[in-house]
């Protein structure tokens, strides 16, 4: 009788220390979570007290930046829910979207930056802004697609304007 009541014993003292590491292993994780999304905040209220020192056409081309980025966004989302219901037009519309997307990003990060590099991110996006556009007015009856045009033939006016 008594390797029972040892072995019992042994199995609750094993099953305490393990609910203590599966403890200990989600704080751990919360923790590091707080640090990522604190660190993201930090880095976003840096940007924005860096981008209100820009001169106006850097601001102006930043907001268009990241307005195409945004709406891009969208319209791949858009795209995607699209041709799972297995309209097929909206194929080229979604990954030339997300590739607009991309470089409305660096942009913007460029540009808020102040870097060097600024006019040649521009000259890329201007270019993609327009076949993006081009690819989206290709399907005249969607809204999404409309709006994406419009926001990356915006952005890349203003690009074009930096560069």
């Amino acid at each position: 009788m008594a390797p029972r009541v040892e072995r019992e014993i042994s199995t609750d003292y094993w099953r305490r220390n393990m609910d203590r590491r599966k403890m200990l292993a989600s704080a751990g994780a919360v923790a590091v979570a707080g640090a990522v999304s604190g660190g993201a905040s930090a880095q976003e209220t840096k940007a924005i007290k860096h981008a209100s020192t820009l001169a106006p056409m850097h601001q102006k081309c930043l907001e268009a930046c990241q307005n195409c980025e945004s709406t891009c966004n969208e319209t791949v989302n858009h795209c995607m829910t699209h041709l799972a219901k297995g309209t097929k037009e909206h194929a080229a519309c979604a990954a030339i979207a997300m590739s607009c997307q991309e470089f409305c990003s660096l942009s913007a990060q460029v540009i808020a930056r102040s870097c060097s590099l600024a006019s040649a991110a521009c000259t890329a996006c201007a270019k993609a802004c327009d076949a993006c556009a081009a690819e989206c007015e290709k399907i005249k009856t969607d809204q999404q697609m409309l709006a994406c045009a419009k926001a990356c033939r915006d952005c890349a006016t203003s690009c074009r304007s930096m560069a």
